[in-house]
């Protein structure tokens, strides 16, 4: 899908980059807005940005992307309340993939025309916009929001058109076949264990990737993120549960049952919930999907080469068994 890169950055390639870069940071305070909003049911465009803590309202100088975060030390200008850094995350991340867009789509492809070159920016910069909102939402709710996956799924598909990389066939199939493939698992799953896996909002993302990289991008994808996914998130799990291994009580710390005082002082404190067994607990899929059609994305040749090598290596080995 990519083009081949560019021999070097003249000054012009380099001034593209930068403002790509400013671009990108910018939409990036934008991104930050939906990633908060979008799971309260809020507008994305009334009130203005605004601290949630105070409600006082963000202004232009300490909206600055990035720098704000640092210029005011992590801290509303206001009442002082703490904000998270993943603002500044989200922002130079989004930076960081409007210049490999940019690089990737615009200036290693000369040869198109134009309008075809930007039309491959605009769709290829919000298709990986809108995987970082969906990361994020993911991480904090474990919900994909069909009011972003749905009209995603439309507006790539079109999207497809002006970029002209993959043919509207594969991309129709992808639609499909993405929500198709993860409803099938998640179903045979459902009925096999009485527990839902996959949810479906992981199949909607995946008809959303399908509707602009094709079907062919599919297995790559999901192949990846699944590898990725059981790779970080056992480990992940299994120090978060010793972390949570709960301390031996104390015959010391706890007062007599006679003790007249003991109920005037409260109820107990609540002992905290075990964590659930690793078969139980749930792992949010879409990051990890995010992440791998990124890379599938900026890297599909090296990605169907990695396959191809692994895949005769495979081969090879069974057949020598054989």
């Amino acid at each position: 899908m990519t083009a081949s890169p560019v021999a070097g950055p003249g000054p012009f390639e380099i001034a593209l980059l930068v403002l790509a870069a400013g671009f990108g940071a910018t939409w990036g305070s934008f991104l930050n807005v939906c990633i908060a909003r979008i799971p309260r049911g809020m507008s994305v465009v009334t009130p203005p940005s605004h601290c949630f803590a105070c409600g006082a309202r963000v202004r232009a100088r300490d909206n600055i992307p990035i720098l704000s975060c640092f210029l005011l030390r992590g801290r509303c200008r206001h009442c002082g309340a703490a904000f998270s850094g993943r603002h500044a995350l989200v922002e130079a991340l989004a930076a960081a993939l409007s210049v490999l867009v940019m690089w990737a789509f615009v200036l290693a492809a000369p040869g198109l025309p134009l309008g075809v070159r930007v039309a491959r920016y605009a769709v290829y910069f919000a298709f990986a916009a809108v995987l970082v909102v969906l990361t994020f939402i993911d991480l904090d709710t474990k919900r994909l929001p069909d009011v972003i996956t749905l009209p995603g799924i439309v507006v790539f598909f079109l999207g497809g058109f002006a970029c002209g990389d993959v043919a509207w066939l594969p991309r129709a199939l992808g639609a499909a076949l993405g929500y198709l493939l993860v409803r099938l698992i998640a179903d045979g799953y459902y009925y096999i264990t009485g527990r839902e896996g996959l949810g479906l909002g992981d199949g909607k993302l995946l008809a959303m990737m399908g509707a602009l990289l094709g079907w062919k991008a599919l297995p790559a994808i999901v192949g990846t993120a699944s590898f990725v996914g059981v790779a970080v998130s056992i480990p992940a799990l299994l120090v978060r549960r010793r972390r949570h291994k709960p301390a031996a009580p104390s015959a010391e710390a706890a007062p007599p049952a006679t003790q007249p005082d003991a109920a005037a002082a409260g109820p107990p404190a609540e002992t905290p919930a075990a964590p659930a067994p690793l078969r139980l607990a749930e792992v949010p899929f879409g990051p990890f999907l995010a992440a791998s059609a990124l890379v599938y994305l900026f890297m599909a040749e090296q990605v169907w080469g990695f396959i191809e090598r692994i895949g005769g290596s495979l081969a090879r080995v069974f057949l020598g068994l054989g």
